[in-house]
């Protein structure tokens, strides 16, 4: 049997409970398909474009995902640190983010006796609402996904989610998005939108019960709740003392930056290049196949050389998107060739490969992140080790703002210029980032393999 010298090592290597196992793929499969539905990269931003006619309210969005997670760091990671059970925490947030999707549904739902200011503004504070509650149901989910899987199969654990799940929103969710908001849609605007949103708030609270039916290993909790004081100096001494830690979040940092340029792909294509709303199918559909691509290279990387590597990965496919959009948004002439009699846009041909690279960084970013900070965190500490990640990305969340404002006053182009540059150091960072398991002997992974 294999010897652990490190006590990480030991956490790193739980034993694998299949039911808990097989009913995170089927919840991420299930959360895959809603999270397209109400997409922050191309269904929601194209929403409040349509009822504001503002492209900063797009970067309005980004911040929220940003720093919205940020507060429940603070005030979360303590309980959730001594809590004997994490499930009844995933459960009771579930609740609320349901909650808060169903009201960003409604509000939309009554846009007819609404103005298409007050509906974005409505669904900017339910979205808020929303991602905030998950940042705390998160840190539980992946407190549980810890003990229940060991590092070697986190890969493919969430490779299977992604991949089956990509499978059905190209199937599915894709042609319903494009009926619902195509020329042939049943609702008017702002209707079909809310129905679309509706829908997908349903198919994400399907997703939690079902992870709720998991039975949760015993936790190594924390003995003494700190205060908030306390838990503060906590989190400056994960910075300070952990080498590993403060690098992972300065690449994710600058990742985070760089992906902020993601929903303004949307707003080239509609404001600056004149494509109609129904191309957002189009745009969801190869970024789509592209994620399902990457996510079977992020599955063998994570569990066959490690999660420092998948970081890498997404690092370059960051940089080589920022750098497309960047030439492609100052370089590109309309008209385009044909290929077999079909004709194909230069244009066109630009934001699908915009969107090949954000689906191939999508696949590998979070995952890499959240199995990297799985690798290296204590279990008595790890939600605050994940908290205080979302605490210490938070200022980048004034990025998307920036990126809004200068989109709308200066030129996108500038926008993906200062994302490239962003991207370009998170790349360079990345080769310095330290492997877990390089610690490891080749008896131990073949052990746990």
């Amino acid at each position: 049997m294999a010897k652990f010298t490190n006590p990480n090592d030991h956490e790193m290597f739980v034993p694998l409970h299949r039911r808990n196992h097989l009913l995170g793929i089927i919840n991420g499969v299930l959360v895959q398909v809603g999270n397209r539905l109400l997409d922050p990269m191309t269904v929601l931003p194209l929403l409040l474009l349509r009822l504001s006619g503002l492209t900063w309210t797009v970067g309005v969005l980004q911040a929220i995902i940003i720093v919205s997670p940020a507060l429940p760091a603070i005030f979360a990671a303590p309980w959730i640190d001594t809590a004997e059970r994490k499930l009844p925490i995933f459960k009771l947030y579930s609740i609320i983010r349901f909650s808060a999707l169903i009201g960003m549904a409604v509000s939309v739902l009554a846009g007819v006796h609404l103005t298409g200011i007050l509906i974005a503004a409505l669904v900017l504070f339910f979205f808020t609402c929303w991602f905030t509650a998950q940042a705390v149901s998160t840190m539980a989910f992946m407190d549980i996904v810890a003990k229940s899987t060991p590092t070697t199969m986190r890969g493919s654990f969430w490779m299977w989610r992604q991949i089956i799940g990509l499978f059905l929103v190209l199937t599915v969710a894709v042609p319903f998005i494009h009926y619902m908001v195509g020329d042939n849609s049943p609702a008017a605007f702002p209707m079909n939108y809310g129905i679309v949103l509706l829908v997908a708030a349903l198919i994400l609270g399907s997703s939690w019960v079902v992870y709720s039916q998991v039975k949760e290993p015993a936790s190594k909790a924390a003995h003494h709740k700190l205060s908030l004081r306390l838990h503060i100096a906590r989190g400056m001494r994960f910075w300070r003392r952990d080498r590993r830690y403060r690098r992972m979040v300065r690449v994710v940092l600058l990742l985070a930056s760089a992906g902020s340029v993601g929903p303004f792909f949307m707003a080239l294509a509609v404001q600056e290049w004149g494509f109609p709303d129904t191309a957002v199918a189009t745009f969801l559909s190869v970024q789509i196949l592209a994620q399902m691509g990457g996510s079977v290279l992020q599955g063998r990387v994570s569990d066959k050389l490690g999660n420092r590597r998948v970081l890498v990965v997404a690092a370059f496919a960051g940089l080589a998107t920022t750098l497309v959009a960047l030439f492609g948004a100052a370089l590109t002439p309309s008209g385009g060739f044909e290929i077999l009699g079909y004709g194909i846009s230069y244009r066109m041909l630009v934001l699908c490969l915009c969107f090949v690279g954000s689906g191939i960084y999508t696949a590998h970013v979070w995952p890499g992140y959240n199995n990297y900070v799985l690798d290296i965190a204590p279990e008595r500490k790890r939600p605050s080790y994940l908290g205080f990640t979302n605490l210490f990305i938070a200022p980048v969340g004034i990025v998307p703002l920036a990126f809004g404002w200068v989109a709308q006053t200066v030129s996108i182009v500038l926008v993906f210029a200062i994302g490239a540059l962003f991207a370009l150091a998170a790349a360079l960072l990345s080769l310095r980032i330290y492997e877990p398991r390089d610690d490891l002997t080749i008896e131990q992974l073949q052990v746990f393999s």
